[in-house]
């Protein structure tokens, strides 16, 4: 029997052309190789964690098999630094994943976890398990709780603006009010991780976006003034509307991802919505 760890290598070598999204204005990691192939920093990594990608999902499987008894278990997190968004005002966060881990771990930052934040106390940090997502901004503010459906992956964004943010779970807004803070700023950063505190675990990442807020009825999901390829992969997501979610296709409501896809401004993301796109396409990446 391969192991789990060996079918990761060689799903690494099979994947090395499929390179994620190059953009401009957008961080993109769509889990088609290892996150550190994806532009990631290797933040910790212990307790032996089985890693491996199928079909563009990056999965952890963390237990304490390989450690004393918890808490800590299995551990596999990463990093980036926003220096090249330091002071953009329209700025989002958005990422999909599963688990099965008990919602009992949140406390010890486990099962999954995406947080950013900088040195001066500007913190958004979204703790997910299987039927309940913990939404932190500051120990001195109110801590959200959210139920959510098991068994399924959930669409997790947090949209900045100057004078607002706004956190959504499926395109449904959650929460929304003023910022404690400039953000990104001076030494922001992005953390993700899956945790395995006293109980085990498996998490799947379909991927990890964030960048500059595209203009709405744009078509310019990488803000670089062109309309292109990379546009149209995440375009052709909006139109599908093949996961849960990810709200678009004729009828539904366009949801925060994707109004840079709506061009006529009906709220849904149809095939006038690609007729336009096709008219204002210029070809290249």
């Amino acid at each position: 029997m391969v192991s789990k760890r060996k079918r990761l290598a060689a799903t690494w070598l099979l994947l090395g052309a499929a390179a994620a999204p190059g953009l401009a204005d957008v961080f993109s990691s769509e889990f088609f190789s290892v996150p550190v192939s994806e532009g990631w920093e290797l933040l910790n990594q212990y307790c032996e964690p089985e890693l491996w990608i199928d079909e563009g999902w990056y999965h952890q499987q963390l237990d304490l098999d390989a450690c004393p008894p918890g808490p800590q278990g299995g551990h596999d997190s990463y990093v980036r630094w926003l220096t090249d968004f330091n002071g953009e005002p329209q700025f989002f966060l958005e990422f999909r994943v599963q688990t099965d881990g008990d919602r009992s771990e949140i406390p010890g930052g486990a099962p999954s976890v995406v947080a950013m934040g900088n040195f001066f106390g500007v913190v958004y940090h979204v703790t997910v398990a299987r039927d309940l997502v913990q939404f932190l901004r500051d120990l001195d503010l109110p801590i959200w709780f959210i139920e959510i459906e098991r068994g399924v992956p959930h669409t997790y964004r947090i949209e900045l603006y100057p004078d607002r943010y706004a956190f959504y779970i499926d395109a449904y807004l959650i929460d929304e009010g003023l910022p404690e803070g400039p953000f990104p700023a001076h030494d922001s950063l992005i953390t993700w991780r899956g945790k395995s505190w006293y109980l085990p675990c498996h998490n799947a990442w379909d991927y990890i976006r964030y960048g500059v807020i595209p203009v709405d009825a744009s078509g310019d999901y990488d803000s670089d003034a062109e309309i292109g390829l990379d546009d149209f992969y995440f375009f052709q997501e909006c139109l599908a509307n093949r996961r849960p979610g990810i709200n678009g296709g004729p009828g539904n409501d366009a949801g925060p991802g994707c109004r840079f896809a709506d061009f006529d401004f009906d709220d849904d993301v149809d095939l006038h919505d690609f007729a336009e796109f096709q008219l204002a396409f210029t070809g290249g990446e």
